[in-house]
């Protein structure tokens, strides 16, 4: 029986047609990854605008979004379904909610963002 992928890996690894990857491995930066430094001349020169300060949350694979994405699969060790919380953008395996159902407790998982 194969278990759940490890937290910090990537969990569809051509999510939206992408060929995401992640050369350090489980836990590190994934690339393709949004600008690193700042548009210096965006819209007009003299501005200043970076895509990851427009985030609500910057994640470990380098991505800011405003939510998260919740996929439901299953959990063949512990033989229950799973929510599996990742980033929006590339998919990286942010946690595990077991069960599934438990997304909806808004006292046990506020917000859900690691």
């Amino acid at each position: 029986m194969a278990s759940l992928p490890p937290i910090g890996s990537l969990y569809i690894s051509d999510w939206n047609g992408i060929a995401w990857s992640q050369p350090g491995g489980v836990g590190t930066k994934v690339f393709p990854t949004l600008g690193d430094g700042p548009f210096t001349a965006y819209p007009v020169p003299g501005q200043f605008y970076s895509p990851s300060s427009q985030a609500l949350w910057i994640l470990p694979c380098g991505h800011g979004i405003d939510f998260p994405m919740a996929f439901r699969d299953y959990d063949n060790v512990n033989q229950s379904s799973v929510c599996v919380l990742c980033c929006s953008i590339c998919t990286y395996i942010l946690k595990y909610i077991e069960p599934y159902e438990n997304i909806d407790n808004v006292l046990q998982f506020p917000i859900l963002i690691p």
